[in-house]
């Protein structure tokens, strides 16, 4: 019994890991994110029903990617909704091997944009984190810092500035690669 908990476990966190992966290769099947969204939840129960069927020797994204592109012939087959497409299972690798890169790339970016973050002081990160988390208004900012909403507006465009090219930077290796 522990052992199918420990392999239930680490078929949960394959799911979660890919939950991106999936939701990349549904963007670019599906039109609405509400259809997205129905057809990944819809992937994700066929995937935990399916688990002891899955072949550890093959890519777990490839193997989710053909639920998911069932699971939306399916659900836009309920929706009485025309699809004029199907994929041969060389296309659906193609396509789940795009959507892994891509989340990982969105994954090297937010790690690299936490450093970045790291490299600002105490009062810049404030200032980015009452704006950007706190979804505190720049007026609101200004008035309680004493200075003029567009100085403060300048201040937020220059701190993007630089944590983009902070990532930028990082990542430039990468990009040569």
């Amino acid at each position: 019994m522990e052992q199918q908990d420990a392999s239930d476990e680490k078929f949960v966190s394959l799911i979660a890991s890919h939950q991106l992966a999936l939701t990349a290769f549904l963007r670019t099947l599906l039109r609405h994110h509400s259809d997205m969204e129905d057809v990944l939840q819809e992937t994700n129960l066929v995937l935990w029903r399916k688990r002891k069927e899955f072949d550890a020797s093959r890519t777990f994204a490839a193997w989710a990617c053909k639920f998911a592109h069932l699971q939306t012939l399916s659900y836009l087959k309920k929706k009485g909704r025309k699809c004029c497409y199907s994929l041969n299972d060389e296309a659906l690798e193609q396509m789940a091997e795009l959507s892994v890169k891509e989340s990982e790339k969105i994954d090297r970016k937010g790690e690299e944009l936490q450093r970045c973050l790291k490299k600002l002081s105490p009062s810049q990160r404030e200032l980015l984190r009452s704006r950007y988390q706190s979804n505190v208004t720049v007026n609101e900012i200004a008035e309680a810092l004493g200075r003029t909403p567009h100085a403060i507006s300048m201040s937020l465009y220059r701190l993007r500035s630089l944590l983009r090219e902070c990532v930028e930077r990082a990542l430039q290796p990468e990009v040569l690669s």
